[in-house]
C-alpha cells in the first residue's frame, strides 16, 4: 500500500509512469491547469441527486469538487484498453487522489456492507440550468483491490435502444484512491470492463507504492500560474464581457527547436519557454461573435536573453512575409497580405500587425503583443473588413494595456 501523501505533480509523474509502460507517451492531464480551470470560471451549475438519499455515498465527486478541494492531491488522466482505438468504450478515465488514508475513508468511502446492500439498485436525478436527466445505478460485485473497493453500472432511464452505460470502480489504498470510468455497449460487456479497469487500477497503486518519483521544483519565476489567472480574471473584455481562462506552467518537450527566421512558430517558441507561467483566456463579444484572445507570460528567471518574445516581435516587424508552424496544427501556413498597424503597446519589445490566410474568407487576423520586464501579453482578434481592423487593433492594444497596469507595469 502506498503510505506517502503525494502532491499533485507526483501524481501527474505516476500516472505518466504507468501511460509509458503501456505505450502510451503520457496519460495524464495538467492539475494546476485544471485546478484553475474549475475553479477560476463560472459556469452551469449541474447537481446530481440520489434516490434514496443515503445512496449519495455511491456517486463520484465532480470535477468542480475534486478540483476545490486544495487538502487533497489529485491527477486525471486517461488509458486505453490493451489494443484499444481510443474511443468511449476502449478509453478509461480515471481521477486519482492522494491524502491521509483516514481523509480519503471518510471522503470517498463512508459507507458499510449493509449501506452498500441497502443500495443494491438506486436513481440519479441530474439537473443542469433547465435540463433534467435521470439514470439508474446497480451495485456489481467489485474486484479485489487495495482495502477497499466498489463497483457500479450506470445505464440511462429510460434507458433506449443504442444507449450506452457507464462502468465505475472506485479502490482505495492507502493513502491513495483511484476512480475509474467505462463506458460500455450492453450490459453483458461489464464484468470485462471491470477486470480490465481493475488492471489499470493495481498498475496505478503499484507504480506509487514502489516506484515513487522525483519530482523536480518548478523554476523561480516572479510569478505563478495563479497568480496570472488572478490578474486575467480582474480585465474586463469586449462589451465587459468576462474571460473563459485557463492557466499552468509551461512544460519542456525534452526538445527544444531552433526557431527560424520570418515564422510564427509555437512549438519553438513555448520550448524556449519552458518553466515559465502562462495563462490563456478568451472573450465573447458584447454583440457580434467575437475571438479575441490573450496570452501572458510571465518568463521563468532560467529564460536566456535575449528573450523568445524579442526574436517573435522582430520578425513580425522588420520580415516581408511569415510562415506559421501552429501547435499541433497546420505546419508551413503563409500569412499573406502582412502589414503593420499603428498604435502598438508600448514596452521594451512589441509588434502590431494583421494579416490573412490563403482560405478564401477574406477575413483579417490580427496579432499585438508587448514586453515589459519579464511580463509578456499577447492578443489576437478577427475581424471581417478592412474597416474594423484599426478599431479592433486599438482595443486589443487597450485590453494588453490593461493588463500591464493591473499587473504594476
Amino acid at each position: 500500500m502506498p503510505t506517502k501523501v503525494f502532491t499533485d505533480e507526483e501524481l501527474m509523474a505516476v500516472v505518466n509512469g504507468v501511460a509509458q509502460k503501456r505505450g502510451v507517451p503520457y496519460g495524464a492531464q495538467d492539475t494546476q491547469r485544471l485546478r484553475i480551470a474549475f475553479t477560476a470560471n463560472s459556469g452551469p451549475a449541474r447537481t446530481a441527486v440520489a434516490a434514496p438519499s443515503e445512496c449519495q455515498a455511491f456517486l463520484e465527486k465532480s470535477p468542480e469538487e475534486t478540483a476545490g478541494d486544495k487538502s487533497v492531491s489529485f491527477a486525471m488522466g486517461a488509458l486505453p484498453l490493451e489494443g484499444g482505438s481510443g474511443g468511449p468504450t476502449s478509453t478509461v478515465m480515471f481521477t486519482v487522489r492522494s491524502a491521509a488514508g483516514d481523509a480519503l475513508r471518510g471522503s470517498q468511502f463512508a459507507y458499510d456492507d449493509g449501506l452498500a446492500s441497502r443500495c443494491g439498485t438506486f436513481d440519479v436525478a441530474y439537473t443542469e440550468r433547465s435540463n433534467t436527466w435521470a439514470s439508474t445505478v446497480q451495485m456489481l460485485p467489485p474486484p479485489q483491490i487495495g482495502e477497499k473497493a466498489l463497483a457500479t453500472l450506470q445505464s440511462a432511464k429510460p434507458r433506449n435502444p443504442g444507449d450506452q452505460g457507464g462502468v465505475g470502480l472506485r479502490a482505495l489504498a492507502g493513502t491513495l484512491s483511484v476512480s475509474l470510468s467505462l463506458s460500455v455497449a450492453s450490459d453483458a460487456d461489464a464484468q470485462p470492463a471491470l477486470g480490465s479497469m481493475a488492471g489499470i487500477a493495481r498498475e496505478l497503486i503499484d507504480q506509487a507504492a514502489n516506484n515513487a518519483p522525483t519530482v523536480t521544483p518548478p523554476a523561480p519565476n516572479s510569478r505563478t500560474p495563479e497568480q496570472l489567472a488572478a490578474l486575467i480574471q480582474g480585465v474586463t473584455g469586449p462589451g465587459g464581457s468576462a474571460p473563459m481562462l485557463q492557466a499552468q506552467l509551461i512544460r519542456s518537450s525534452g526538445t527544444t527547436p531552433a526557431a527560424a527566421t520570418c515564422t510564427y512558430d509555437d512549438a519553438a517558441y513555448f520550448g524556449a519557454l519552458a518553466g515559465s507561467s502562462m495563462a490563456q483566456a478568451q472573450f465573447s463579444g458584447a454583440a457580434a461573435k467575437s475571438y479575441t484572445s490573450i496570452t501572458v507570460i510571465s518568463m521563468a528567471d532560467s529564460v536566456a536573453q535575449p528573450y523568445p518574445f524579442d526574436a517573435r516581435a522582430a520578425s513580425l516587424r522588420d520580415c516581408q512575409s511569415i510562415t506559421e508552424n501552429a501547435l499541433g496544427g497546420v505546419q508551413g501556413r503563409p500569412w499573406s497580405s502582412l502589414r503593420q498597424l499603428s498604435g502598438a503597446p508600448g514596452g521594451d519589445a512589441a509588434y502590431s500587425v494583421v494579416h490573412e490566410l490563403s482560405d478564401g474568407t477574406g477575413e483579417k487576423h490580427l496579432s499585438i503583443g508587448a514586453r515589459r520586464g519579464t511580463l509578456t501579453v499577447e492578443a489576437t482578434d478577427l475581424v471581417r473588413s478592412d474597416a474594423e481592423v484599426q478599431p479592433a487593433a486599438d482595443a486589443l492594444t487597450a485590453l494588453i494595456n490593461q493588463v500591464f497596469a493591473k499587473a504594476g507595469l
